[in-house]
């Protein structure tokens, strides 16, 4: 199961292999179809699965996206299954999104240096990572208090 989803539109496909690239490297399962898809695979299928599977979605929320029907397809199934979903801009501002997004506290990138950019993703991996360890943590409580009062 992928900690993120990322749902991007193709133009913005360098741009997700660049976010894909350092998420792995902060220790997180990072979905993105271009590198997540096996041969034969049928896409559509294991594109839904793993979106529904995912506790955060990140979308490159371009201006290409917002003329994506896969982008908005992907979002009005993450907005439906309350996923975490963290908007990312660089070619346009934050203000310009969609009043449903604008929402959800977005991270911008426009005008930053690559080594600013992977900053910023490494705050959003540090931000799912701490969830991540909360979540199991409890997990670890109940489990704890099941055992205790299960004898």
């Amino acid at each position: 199961m992928p900690d993120v989803f990322i749902s991007h539109a193709k133009a913005d496909l360098p741009l997700a292999e660049f976010l894909h690239r350092h998420m792995s490297q902060e220790g997180l399962s990072v979905y993105l179809a271009s590198m997540s898809i096996q041969p034969g695979e049928q896409w559509m299928p294991a594109i839904m699965e793993n979106l529904r599977a995912s506790t955060w979605v990140l979308c490159l929320a371009s201006r290409a996206a917002s003329e994506s029907k896969w982008v908005m397809q992907e979002m009005g199934v993450a907005i439906g299954a309350n996923k975490k979903l963290v908007p990312i801009v660089w070619d346009q501002p934050p203000e310009s999104l969609p009043g449903w997004m604008r929402q959800y506290q977005a991270v911008n990138l426009g005008g930053v240096s690559q080594q600013e950019a992977a900053a910023a993703i490494g705050r959003i991996a540090e931000t799912i990572k701490s969830e991540k360890q909360k979540g199991l943590f409890i997990l670890g409580l109940l489990v704890a208090g099941l055992a205790l009062f299960g004898k």
